[in-house]
Order: structure tokens, then C-alpha cells, then sequence
């Protein structure tokens, strides 16, 4: 039951990293945090990595 938790874990936050990478490069900064905000209403992301999401689309 852990490992199938963490590899889920794992899963998500392969297919979470991907979908930031994509998204980073062709988006204003207002749709970066936009995205950002919807990873982290789907729990894939967490506070803190949602907070340096939105600061790198600010700087």
C-alpha cells in the first residue's frame, strides 16, 4: 500500500513537473500562476511549491 502511494506520489509529480515546463515557457505570468493555482487545487503541488512557482512568474 506505501509503495503504490509513493509511486503514485512519484507519478504526479513527473506529470506535474512536465506540465510546468511546457507551460513556463509560453505563458504570461498572470496564466503561469493561473496553472499554478489549478495544480495546487488538484493537490499536486503543494503551498510552497506553488509560492515559487508564482515568484519565478513574477520575476
Amino acid at each position: 500500500m506505501v509503495s503504490r502511494s509513493a509511486r503514485r506520489a512519484s507519478e504526479s509529480q513527473e506529470q506535474a513537473d512536465a506540465y510546468i515546463r511546457r507551460a513556463a515557457g509560453s505563458q504570461s505570468a498572470a496564466e503561469q500562476i493561473s496553472s499554478a493555482k489549478s495544480l495546487l487545487d488538484e493537490g499536486l503541488i503543494t503551498n510552497d511549491e506553488f509560492g515559487r512557482l508564482k515568484a519565478k512568474a513574477l520575476v
